[in-house]
Parts: C-alpha cells; sequence; structure tokens
C-alpha cells in the first residue's frame, strides 16, 4: 500500500459470512473487493425448496451487484480464486490473474464431502449449490415422467424410489418435502401412478435424527416424516452405490435410480497443502480469526475452525454471520488506527429445521420447540434473513399457497446448454 492509498480488502466467496464482512465494511475507510464465482448470494437453507419444486431459483439468489449497487467502497468480481501467494499478498483467479490485497477475508466456504466413497460420488447428487437443486428437480420429475410409460416392474420400482443419504437439517427437510411433492402428484399428474408406489428412504449413520439438536426433537422429526411416509434407517451407512442400486453397510440393498446426498461437507479453500488446519481439515485460526501465521489473513466460516483450545464452531450460517461482523470491526479498528484486543466468541443462539408443511423443531437458547409453533418461528426467521424484498415476498407467498392449497407449482425439467464465456467468467475452462 504506497501512501495515500487506502487499505485494499480482499474478501473471497459471496456466502453468509463474506457477504455480511462485505456489507460491514461498506462506507469504512478501505477499498473492498468482493469475489465470488457466482454473481449472486445463495440462501442455501432454502435450495431444498428449489430442488422440490415450491421456489424459483431466483426466489433464493440475490445478484451481487445490486447488494452493493449504491456502495462507494465496494466492488464485486466473478472469478475463481484458486490461489493464495502469503508472501506477495496476491490472489490467483483461475484465469490467471492476480489481485493485490493488503487484508484478506476467506469465507469459501464448504463443499459435499463423501469421506472417499468415489462409487457414492459419482452417482449421488448433493444439495450445496443451485446447480444441484434444479439438476435434482429436473431428475425427480423425469423420474416420475419415466416411471408413469415404464413397463418393466422392477424399473418402475427403481425410478420411484428416492435414497436421501444424511439425517441432519437438509436431509430431514428434503425429505419430507419430496414426500409432499410425491404425495401431491402422484394420482393427479401422473394418473397411472398411484400414490403407494413412491418411496422416499432416509438413511442416518448415528442412532437418531437431527444429531446436533435435543434427541427428543430428533424423535419428533422421525415421527413427524413417518406420517409423512417417509422410511427412516437409523444407524447404519450407506457401503456402495451403483447406477440402479444403493448398498448399505448391513448389506441392505436398495433398487434405486436416486441417492441425494446430505451426510456432510468439509471446506473448500484456495491455501492447499501447507496451511495450518485442525483435524477437520478447516484453517486453523487464532482467537481474533487470523489464519496461524498470517497477519493479513482472517478465516470465518465453514472454511475456518474454532480458536485455538475451542470447539469445533458448527458448519451454520450464524458462526459464519458472527464471525464477519467480528473480523469487520477488527479491520476497522486497524485501519483507524485503534488497538484493541478483540477475541471471537460465538453466541449460540439456537438451531431450526423444518420437517414438512406445518411442522418443524427448534432450540431457541435452552428451549426446544416442536409442531405448528417451531414452524412459525422457522418461516419467520427465514424470511428475516433472505437478502430482498422481492425474495421475502415470493417465498412467503409461495409457503402460503402451499398451505392453503398444498400446491407446488414450479414442477418443470429445464435444462440450459453450457454457455462458453458464462463458464470463462465463473473460471470453469481453463
Amino acid at each position: 500500500m504506497g501512501d495515500g492509498e487506502r487499505p485494499r480488502v480482499v474478501i473471497v466467496g459471496a456466502g453468509f459470512g463474506g457477504l455480511t464482512c462485505a456489507r460491514r465494511l461498506d462506507g469504512a475507510p478501505v477499498d473492498v473487493l468482493l469475489i465470488d464465482r457466482h454473481n449472486y448470494h445463495l440462501f442455501t437453507p432454502l435450495l431444498y425448496q428449489v430442488a422440490t419444486a415450491l421456489l424459483n431459483p431466483s426466489d433464493v439468489a440475490y445478484p451481487l451487484r445490486t447488494v452493493f449497487r449504491r456502495s462507494r467502497n465496494v466492488r464485486f468480481r466473478q472469478a475463481e480464486v484458486v490461489g493464495v501467494d502469503r508472501e506477495r499478498r496476491r490472489v490467483r483467479t483461475a484465469t490467471g490473474e492476480e489481485i493485490p490485497y493488503d487484508r484478506l477475508v476467506l469465507a469459501t466456504g464448504s463443499v459435499d464431502n463423501y469421506f472417499g466413497n468415489e462409487e457414492v460420488a459419482r452417482e449421488a447428487i448433493g444439495l450445496k449449490t443451485l446447480e444441484q437443486a434444479v439438476r435434482l428437480r429436473n431428475h425427480v420429475l423425469a423420474c416420475l415422467e419415466q416411471a408413469s410409460v415404464e413397463a418393466d416392474r422392477e424399473e418402475r420400482r427403481r425410478l420411484l424410489t428416492f435414497v436421501v443419504v444424511g439425517g441432519g437439517p437438509t436431509g430431514v427437510e428434503y425429505a419430507g418435502a419430496l414426500s409432499e411433492l410425491l404425495r401431491l402428484v402422484a394420482g393427479r399428474d401422473y394418473p397411472d401412478l398411484a400414490r403407494g408406489e413412491a418411496r422416499v428412504l432416509l438413511v442416518e449413520g448415528r442412532p437418531h435424527l437431527l444429531p446436533g439438536f435435543a434427541p427428543r426433537l430428533g424423535r419428533y422429526a422421525e415421527r413427524a416424516l413417518g406420517r409423512r411416509g417417509v422410511e427412516v434407517r437409523t444407524g447404519v451407512q450407506v457401503a456402495s452405490a451403483d447406477p440402479g442400486s444403493v448398498r448399505l453397510a448391513d448389506g441392505t440393498v436398495v433398487a434405486s435410480r436416486t441417492i441425494v446426498w446430505s451426510a456432510g461437507v468439509r471446506p473448500d479453500d484456495p491455501l492447499g497443502h501447507d496451511a495450518p488446519r485442525r483435524r477437520s481439515r478447516r484453517l486453523e485460526v487464532d482467537q481474533d480469526l487470523r489464519l496461524a501465521g498470517a497477519a493479513a489473513i482472517f478465516a470465518i466460516g465453514d472454511a475456518a475452525g474454532a480458536v485455538p483450545s475451542g470447539p469445533e464452531l458448527p458448519m451454520l450460517s450464524p458462526p459464519a454471520m458472527q464471525a464477519a461482523r467480528h473480523v469487520a470491526r477488527t479491520i476497522r479498528d486497524e485501519v483507524s488506527g485503534r488497538r484493541r484486543d478483540r477475541v471471537f466468541r460465538y453466541v449460540d443462539k439456537g438451531t431450526m429445521a423444518t420437517v414438512g408443511r406445518g411442522a418443524a423443531v427448534a432450540e431457541l437458547q435452552g428451549l426446544h420447540i416442536a409442531g405448528f409453533v417451531a414452524w412459525l418461528a422457522w418461516i419467520f426467521v427465514h424470511v428475516y434473513y433472505l437478502i430482498g424484498f422481492r425474495n421475502r415476498i415470493l417465498a412467503l407467498g409461495s409457503w402460503g399457497l402451499n398451505y392453503v392449497r398444498f400446491d407446488r407449482p414450479i414442477r418443470i425439467i429445464l435444462q440450459a446448454q453450457p454457455d462458453p464465456v458464462a463458464e470463462r467468467v465463473a473460471g470453469r475452462s481453463r
């Protein structure tokens, strides 16, 4: 940084952590560059509703350039960061561009973790990105289309059996919503399919669903899913998969054309193997959320572990947003010449998950809630945190219509052809 120049802050990743940090630095005496491979912020908690035909993709995504349209010091660039030169303080993009920084915030999030099971990785469809959600919607609807004209009974059974792996919030929410979608369309949109033909199987390796919640809430979720026709298998893992079946660790073979993966994620960052990491492979940071041994680099959200000697923070949006606010305050203090010893402390305000229409579970600072009241609380929280007035209104309207009319209107199979310019901008072509 030369004389008269303002410090340059580069934020990599525009998820909950990166976006929150950029917004908190809006108006600060720094120049901020927010980089992401997508040109939108994705509200990941509602991805499963895109995958189950309740919401449009645009309802859960918001253009990043629109967020900072009036900002004087925050700019956005669509690119994929593939490396960091810590000595020269440069980030390198997939196109070979080098971008200088004075302070770097890594908020790169996470990707699906298949724990080395390559067979499952080849066959499973994840639920971490907007592309995956649209693909999953296309896949499920295509299975229904094919099953409605399939003469072979065994193949029809495969097409109508859907295996969801992972009994955390994402798996529980998707399994419940998928079951409701199948109950809606079978016999109505597809008169050749009986409601009883479709099968949703939720597999969880631990003893009960929603391991991060109180056991009673996990039991409630299992009962609520059962009432919606979802089969729940706990205490068993997926061993292997091929295009026509899923094999469980206890030897059970499930004939299915669909395996949905929500059983684990791993950190995603561009630092490579030489960066200090915890056993979970998340980046090791100090009590100020700086990368160990690199004072100019902060790491937040799924990419970063907890402070030294502390427990791992959950890979959820609230810890990422709290960490982002802490880092933004620290940067503001430093560039203003204020030296304050800030120690990041995560305050757990609670977690929640919906099981289906009118049913949810919530843990709010020691208070355990299940049922309709928890579902209303879930709606309020998610509408509040959605970016954009339009998205809030459309999501709320879709939920209201679905509750009154039991309808999921986005039942279209839509596949876009790859565009070379769009892929080059996103860094997907080398």
